[in-house]
């Protein structure tokens, strides 16, 4: 790729989710074994390689112990993906932050420095591929605390829905991750055997 994304820790905090109770998977996500490690290892390894500062999103934080980075439990527990993203963001350094699930096996440090060098002036930076939103994979200002915690307190926790009702939101589109074609697979996470499966028959190296 011709663009050169930076390779200085961005001051901003990196949050990976690592709460899900992961029913349809069967085990908890973030230790599946992926190229001879858990899956939350190779989330550390990328955001680790971007943020000056890193968090887990996790009601168990005994499990993550060996880490050496902070785990956050939910101000609101069993509140889904919402009740992780406002806990951390309150706890967070920085204004910026980075918000993704564990189980995506091809995260890359570049897709999330190039996201990360479009942030204007908007509160939410999320992509938008092919009509799909992936609020699992994008940048959110603490200045959307105040509708986290309104939306929480109502119950209303579809986080997709609350970024697309929030005023200061900018999608990037296909035409924006041109340099990255496969940004399909980079997005990918995993609910389901059958989709951890699907995802084994890419090989990240030929990327």
């Amino acid at each position: 790729m011709g663009a050169d994304y930076g390779q200085t820790l961005l001051p901003m905090t990196g949050i990976i989710l690592a709460g899900g109770k992961s029913s349809r998977m069967g085990c908890n996500k973030a230790f599946i074994e992926w190229d001879g490690a858990p899956l939350i290892e190779h989330s550390l390894a990328v955001f680790n390689a971007v943020f000056a500062e890193v968090m887990i999103s996790s009601n168990h934080p005994e499990l993550y112990a060996d880490y050496g980075v902070k785990v956050i439990k939910d101000n609101y527990p069993d509140h889904g993906p919402l009740g992780g993203l406002e806990a951390c963001l309150r706890e967070a350094r920085y204004d910026h932050a980075f918000f993704a699930a564990c189980d995506m096996p091809f995260l890359n440090t570049k897709v999330i420095r190039f996201m990360a060098g479009e942030i204007e002036g908007e509160s939410i930076l999320v992509p938008e591929i092919e009509g799909v939103v992936h609020p699992l994979h994008a940048f959110y200002h603490k200045n959307c605390l105040p509708l986290l915690a309104e939306s929480l307190k109502a119950k209303h926790l579809k986080l997709t829905k609350l970024v697309q009702q929030y005023s200061r939101v900018r999608y990037l589109r296909e035409k924006d991750f041109r340099d990255f074609p496969a940004i399909h697979l980079f997005l990918s996470n995993m609910n389901t055997p059958q989709e951890c499966l699907e995802l084994r028959q890419h090989n990240s190296h030929s990327i």
